[in-house]
């Protein structure tokens, strides 16, 4: 039986860590999408194996129809879904290696596209509290005032302690033109904010730009998804035309995105023709990927700042910007997703993501449950959310120091009293 095959990175739904981001629009979520072709799947057991373990399975699926106590609450759909998840789960390849069902894949897909229907938020899963770490410009969410920071305490009367992460996350989610209510806590005010919004398609604001003081740029890119890099190549378009002395790069809660992009946003850094990434699979086949031959970098000093929520094809970017030492990298351990995911789909409609290759940076270091670690290590606390400038925004200094891992990226690049920028970057592979 031959079926559909899509490579493709990943962004985990939902890592472990202090810094937890899924977009509402679940955009955000990492990955890369190639091209799409069609093969035989090979088997992962023998053929004396799998007899035994599918006998099981049917033995206890038809027990637990046989004698369940509550028949009508059994749907097969939902058992089938939750088998399958469970499966792909204790691979142990967290975050990754996983089941989507056809709904879920369907989103998985919009996330990438760059579009979504939804109401143009991220959040994030903070200490158990499910805070927005980031609004979109021109969404639902930015008319109806939501603000970064504000905490959802509901969803449509249903309190997010009961949904979890992945629960708001669905919940928030629904067809265009229907109807949401939240309920936030925001910090300063004694009262509960209660909003109702529209969905619509909303475009994901992956890249914003900012100045900071000392006349140092700032790009944040948030998911690799389609058409970043393009947009990652204006803003450093826009900062080289206020000639700036130096750039921070943050890549802080990327879950990840299209390779190809992750690809091209580092050849806007690194030289025409440079390694990125080498990827191996299982037969120890490998394959390399190195930026564009008619690549134009910039060649500003460039400091990257990194935490927990650094995953996947953002890795790929901070772990070859470290090894040629084009970047100095600040802030924390990056989550590890050092896999490349293949999706294949099921008769269903639904998928599996399967890690089908293990890639390595330039300098051959396996990120994959490891992940990088930055030169600079400034942690951020679990009360304070890093600062989210809009597009064209002038930073001052006291807005600054309220994100101490941004300012001491800033810091790396700040002019001292001789007026050189104190960061020692050294490109080994810039021309």
């Amino acid at each position: 039986m031959n079926i559909g095959r899509k490579q493709v990175g990943n962004c985990p739904p939902a890592p472990q860590g202090p810094w937890i981001l899924v977009a509402l629009a679940l955009f955000l979520t990492g990955l890369l999408l190639g091209q799409t072709w069609r093969e035989p799947l090979a088997s992962s057991t023998t053929a004396a194996e799998m007899p035994t373990a599918v006998a099981v399975f049917g033995e206890a699926w038809t027990l637990l129809h046989e004698h369940y106590v509550e028949p009508t609450a059994l749907d097969d759909k939902q058992l089938l879904a939750g088998a399958l998840r469970g499966l792909a789960d204790a691979v142990g390849d967290s975050g990754h290696t996983r089941y989507l069902t056809a709904e879920e894949l369907s989103q998985h897909s919009e996330q990438l596209s760059g579009e979504y229907t939804g109401i143009g938020v991220e959040i994030e899963d903070r200490e158990g509290k499910i805070i927005v770490r980031d609004v979109f410009e021109e969404s639902p969410a930015q008319r109806a005032g939501i603000r970064v920071g504000d905490m959802l305490v509901a969803v449509d009367g249903i309190p997010v302690d009961e949904l979890g992460l992945d629960g708001v996350v669905q919940h928030v989610r629904g067809p265009e033109g229907t109807t949401v209510t939240l309920r936030l806590a925001r910090p300063g005010t004694g009262q509960p904010i209660e909003v109702t919004l529209v969905r619509a398609k909303v475009r994901v604001s992956v890249v914003r730009w900012a100045i900071l003081p000392s006349n140092i740029g700032y790009v944040r890119l948030s998911s690799f998804a389609s058409g970043a890099s393009t947009d990652l190549r204006r803003a450093l378009d826009r900062l080289v035309a206020r000639e700036v002395r130096g750039v921070v790069l943050d890549l802080r809660g990327n879950p990840g995105g299209l390779v190809n992009e992750a690809v091209d946003a580092a050849g806007l850094f690194l030289p025409p023709g440079t390694l990125v990434f080498t990827s191996r699979d299982r037969a120890g086949n490998v394959t390399e990927y190195r930026t564009e031959p008619d690549s134009q970098p910039v060649t500003l000093p460039l400091v990257v700042v990194v935490d927990h929520g650094t995953a996947s094809a953002a890795e790929i970017v901070a772990g070859a910007l470290q090894d040629y030492r084009r970047a100095v990298l600040v802030g924390e351990r990056t989550f590890g997703t050092g896999t490349v995911l293949t999706e294949f789909r099921l008769q269903d409609g639904s998928a599996l993501l399967i890690g089908t290759q293990v890639w390595v940076t330039p300098n051959g270091r396996v990120i994959w449950r490891n992940g990088i670690e930055p030169d600079i290590v400034v942690s951020l606390g679990a009360e304070t959310a890093p600062l989210v400038p809009y597009s064209g925004q002038v930073v001052t200094s006291s807005e600054l120091e309220s994100d101490p891992q941004l300012e001491r990226a800033w810091r790396t690049l700040t002019p001292d009293d001789s007026g050189f920028v104190t960061t020692e970057w050294e490109c080994v592979a810039c021309p």
